[in-house]
């Protein structure tokens, strides 16, 4: 079996779903496990949206949005589309908790209701009437929405299913980002910068800082600007969170 990729609006091609062990050591390879996980618990559709939660140099990692919900190669999605899309599952991925496309129309009301029948339209030739869409969260900050198209409303599942769906989602976006390691550069803080950065964490000032390390306060500020730089970042609370997410310190 195969299914039409689409990936950040354009017609990527057909993946095949035969998946062998060696497979599973790439992004493509899990995904093939996921769309043959997903044929055999009786979805239609998948869409994965990847979103990189700390944005610097180091994390080389895109915010992506793949999906098979277009039937064909001319269903491509629009930018204003894409970003609509986006932002509905950012709010969910700042939620923490599970949605479903129709609850989202009927309660939450945070689709726009022309953009939601011309997504309606859309996916309405792949047979998908309902999605399941589950925040997952990652190493590295990486965080994302994995999405499940059914042909009848989520409601319907059995609880089984629907704890199989959402361990499916939180293993394979660990593993598919674990593939990505290769992406990530190895950020090398000296060990001075690295005391800095860990006081830093515990939420001292940089005067405090000066003070327990016996070093001139604008000696602190050079090292803090320097950390900011390999960082990627401009604030205090943006160093500490990539610091943490990226592994180079821990509390």
């Amino acid at each position: 079996m195969g299914y039409v990729v689409i990936l950040g609006g354009k017609y990527i091609g057909v993946i095949h779903t035969q998946v062998k062990r060696s497979d599973l050591q790439s992004p493509i390879g899990v995904t093939k496990y996921i769309l043959e996980s997903l044929r055999l618990l009786g979805a239609v559709s998948f869409t994965y949206h990847v979103v990189p939660a700390v944005s610097s140099p180091q994390v080389n990692i895109p915010r992506l949005l793949f999906s098979n919900a277009w039937s064909d190669k001319a269903s491509t999605i629009s930018v204003s589309l894409r970003c609509h899309i986006e932002k509905v599952h950012d709010r969910i991925i700042a939620r923490g908790i599970p949605a479903t496309y129709l609850s989202l129309m009927e309660k939450d009301n945070i689709f726009d209701k022309d953009v939601a029948a011309h997504i309606s339209k859309k996916v309405a030739n792949a047979g998908i009437i309902d999605e399941y869409i589950i925040p997952v969260y990652g190493p590295y900050k990486i965080e994302g929405c994995m999405c499940f198209g059914f042909n009848h409303p989520v409601h319907d599942l059995d609880d089984e299913t629907v704890l199989e769906l959402e361990t499916l989602a939180a293993m394979s976006h660990t593993k598919i980002v674990s593939t990505f390691r290769n992406k990530i550069n190895l950020i090398k803080l000296s060990q001075r910068e690295l005391e800095v950065l860990r006081w830093l964490a515990l939420g001292k000032s940089q005067t405090d800082i000066a003070a327990i390390l016996d070093l001139k306060p604008a000696t602190v500020d050079t090292y803090t600007r320097r950390i900011y730089a390999k960082l990627g970042v401009n604030s205090k609370i943006a160093a500490v969170l990539a610091g943490i997410s990226t592994g180079v310190i821990s509390l």
